[in-house]
């Protein structure tokens, strides 16, 4: 069916379309040259919102969405997700002006996640990699923190997540952090550091348990 799917975009398209409609997805745009480009993308009770200028929403080819929550208040924001990407109940909080959120093609998430990007900020969660559920991911942390003489201390900070990265239950990552390539997170971590590539991370704060290793989202017997 995939291949068949590749070879006939057109009729791919109407499917994915048809599917939208009759899968009760919504979408809310207040303000001017606003884009939403779904591209053969399917998607089911999902509910995409945008109000400000510039703002860019698209979604990959063979996307499955179910009970999504896309919303974004600004101007310039750009919200990337790659192709053969499969999101059930992700939620993508977009603030401020000039985010950017990218996930990589053939990227799952599996159940409740929350993205939040504010001040200008990127997050990107690389290709191929597995997020199960009640994950919260932010940038920043939407209120201010001050010192005695009226200075902000908590500016935000981009998030980088590699390709093949393996997130486990109630995880938490924090501002300004790296997560490298073929890492799991344990459950339940709270990441305010850098995860080197090929680690397993896990506590709270996080840190590194085991190193050079890799991961399968088969069981292997």
């Amino acid at each position: 069916m995939k291949e068949f799917l590749e070879n006939h975009s057109g009729l791919q398209n109407g499917l994915a379309l048809v599917y939208r409609f009759l899968g009760g997805t919504r979408k809310k745009i207040k303000g001017s040259r606003n884009q939403v480009r779904l591209q053969g993308s399917f998607l089911k009770k999902c509910k995409i919102e945008i109000y400000g200028e510039d703002n860019v929403v698209e979604l990959g080819e063979r996307c499955v969405f179910q009970g999504c929550h896309i919303y974004i208040r600004g101007n310039h924001n750009h919200v990337r997700i790659g192709k053969e990407c499969r999101c059930a109940k992700l939620e993508i909080w977009v603030e401020d002006d000039e985010n950017q959120v990218v996930i990589g093609h053939n990227t799952r998430v599996t159940g409740q996640t929350h993205l939040a990007v504010t001040e200008g900020k990127e997050l990107v969660i690389g290709k191929q990699c597995l997020l199960a559920s009640e994950i919260v991911i932010r940038t920043g942390d939407s209120h201010s923190i001050l010192t005695q003489d009226g200075k902000r201390c908590n500016y935000a900070g981009d998030i980088v997540v590699g390709d093949h990265v393996w997130i486990g239950q109630g995880v938490y990552i924090l501002k300004g952090v790296s997560v490298g390539r073929d890492a799991v997170i344990g459950t339940g971590a709270v990441v305010t550091k850098p995860v080197p590539e090929g680690t397993v991370a896990a506590g709270n704060p996080a840190k590194v348990v085991k190193e050079l290793i890799t991961w399968d989202s088969e069981r292997i017997l």
